[in-house]
């Protein structure tokens, strides 16, 4: 997904917020690019979570493994660096019947620093299986609460 032709500012949005610490950089004193990832992941577990679905709780209580990652990807337009406030905004692009893809935008102040991707499914153990990992058909519900939260 190399585009994100639907992205714009002004849409409703999750929004997720990370101060740049140290150890988040490299020697140059620039955000060293996979901690760009980690973040996207920790927005998307965020917005889950304000929506009611959190991750040990859909562990315990729903048997899911969670929300595993099927496909990432960015574009890095600027560096961040050491004590930078950055802005990560998240928007669903697309609901499919086993997979939402996600869109996430992270910015300084108001520049554009990274535009990332994500596809993602409910992923849960099948017994008849063998206990293979599988995409769980979305619930109704997860799609409602995670679309109230966006706005």
């Amino acid at each position: 997904m190399p585009s994100l032709p639907g992205s714009s500012a002004g849409t409703a949005c999750f929004v997720t917020n990370v101060r740049v610490a140290f150890g988040d950089c490299d020697p140059a004193n620039i955000v060293y690019f996979p901690n760009f990832y980690r973040w996207l992941d920790q927005a998307t577990h965020d917005l889950c979570e304000a929506a009611g679905f959190e991750l040990i709780a859909v562990r315990r209580d729903r048997q899911w493994v969670g929300f595993p990652l099927a496909e990432a990807g960015a574009r890095f337009h600027r560096p961040a660096t050491i004590n930078d406030l950055l802005r990560i905004e998240t928007r669903v692009k697309e609901w499919r019947p086993k997979m939402f893809l996600l869109e996430h935008r992270i910015l300084r102040d108001e520049v554009l620093l990274v535009e990332g991707w994500q596809t993602r499914f409910i992923g849960v153990h099948r017994a008849e299986q063998g206990g293979r990992l599988a995409a769980l058909p979305l619930p109704p519900e997860f799609i409602a609460a995670v679309n109230r939260v966006i706005g």
